[in-house]
């Protein structure tokens, strides 16, 4: 990445700031009291900033369950990133699928808080762990 001919670092800031901008629709929807909405945009942060990372490697998937399955298998699995990323991924995933599609369950907000939160802390991981290498490869 250090040359950049393709132009990969302007694609992963395009793709990171698409993560950021779900988590600012996350933070907002959680203030405003709109937790199903807050759920999903937590969901996507995450979504997009491993979209990032894989892409980082070289990797693009065309459906979640292949991001999210590369992301575990590649990065969790491997202790890049810690074990209870891929837990709160899988809550993020099912939270984001009650908020999205379900008329029957509802989330509760003190976990809807506790998502984004997570959400917060695996966009700031993966970008460190980009920044951290930029160049490598």
């Amino acid at each position: 990445m250090k040359d950049d001919p393709s132009g990969l670092r302007e694609e992963l800031d395009k793709i990171l700031g698409k993560a950021q901008r779900m988590l600012l629709a996350a933070q907002g929807a959680l203030e405003d009291g709109f937790f199903e909405t807050a759920a999903s945009r937590a969901y996507y942060t995450a979504f997009h900033a491993i979209q990032a990372l894989l892409k980082s490697v070289g990797q693009t998937y065309s459906r979640h369950t292949g991001v999210i399955g590369a992301f575990h298998r590649d990065f969790i699995k491997t202790g890049i990133f810690p074990d209870d990323f891929g837990k709160a991924l899988t809550r993020l995933v099912k939270h984001r699928d009650i908020g999205d599609y379900s008329y029957i369950w509802e989330l509760d907000p003190k976990k809807v808080r506790e998502d984004v939160s997570r959400a917060r802390e695996i966009l700031g991981a993966v970008r460190r762990y980009l920044q951290g290498h930029q160049g490598k490869g």
